[in-house]
């Protein structure tokens, strides 16, 4: 498992995590970007692939294939292999999970990530990988009627706040009670995780983690246990 997951913040932010995605990746072949959960009557889709192009094309991605929801409908696990990630943008997190699961493409990313295909999640992108997308519940509306909330729970039982800041933490604290969740990876934009199947390592800036009793701050480098 290789997945890289993003705090919510623009290129400069989100530097450190991106070069050590792309350093990840067989850059003789594309890069499939996801970009559904991002709300297209303020963000056309011709202006997200620009935007992809111009944080990754500096770093060395030079070939970028951008699925939608027409495309991905019609995709099986075979159609993915041609690539060398996957790279799923940010918007709205609800949309992004139900129609991840009503397209099938769900199941399809839980096995590229079981093979090691590295994917990189931005914001929604990311929180779709804890246990659920509770803490989305704080940022983004439901607007989709999404009824299951569980994610592919892949960071070992954390759910994940992105775009936090500290003045977050007391609505943290309450979710935890209100939502009964056990333990939370708050990442400011600047932040991300990286997470494979033997650790889960704090890249960019520093990440708090919210236990039910407890706060660690985390440093670059350091590992979530």
């Amino acid at each position: 498992m290789k997945l890289f997951l993003g705090g919510g913040g623009d290129r400069e932010d989100s530097i450190e995590l991106d070069k050590k995605f792309v350093a990840s990746l067989d850059l003789s072949k594309p890069l499939l970007y996801i970009p559904i959960a991002i709300n297209t009557e303020k963000h056309p889709y011709s202006g997200c692939i620009e935007w992809l192009f111009g944080t990754l094309d500096p770093l060395g991605v030079k070939n970028i294939v951008m699925w939608v929801e027409d495309d991905l409908k019609q995709k099986q696990e075979e159609d993915f292999e041609q690539f060398s990630g996957v790279y799923i943008g940010g918007g709205n997190t609800f949309k992004l999970l139900k129609e991840l699961k009503e397209f099938g493409t769900f199941e399809i990313l839980r096995k590229l990530a079981e093979k090691d295909v590295p994917i990189y999640g931005g914001s929604a992108g990311a929180i779709i990988f804890a246990k659920t997308i509770i803490p989305a519940l704080s940022a983004d509306e439901n607007n989709v009627g999404l009824t299951d909330f569980s994610g592919f729970n892949l960071i070992n039982d954390y759910d994940m706040w992105c775009h936090y800041e500290d003045t977050y933490d007391g609505m943290i604290k309450d979710y935890m009670n209100k939502y009964n969740l056990g333990k939370i990876a708050a990442i400011p934009i600047n932040a991300g995780l990286y997470v494979t199947n033997e650790s889960t390592e704090t890249v960019g800036s520093q990440v708090k983690v919210f236990e039910r009793d407890n706060i660690i701050i985390l440093n670059p480098g350091d590992l979530i246990l």
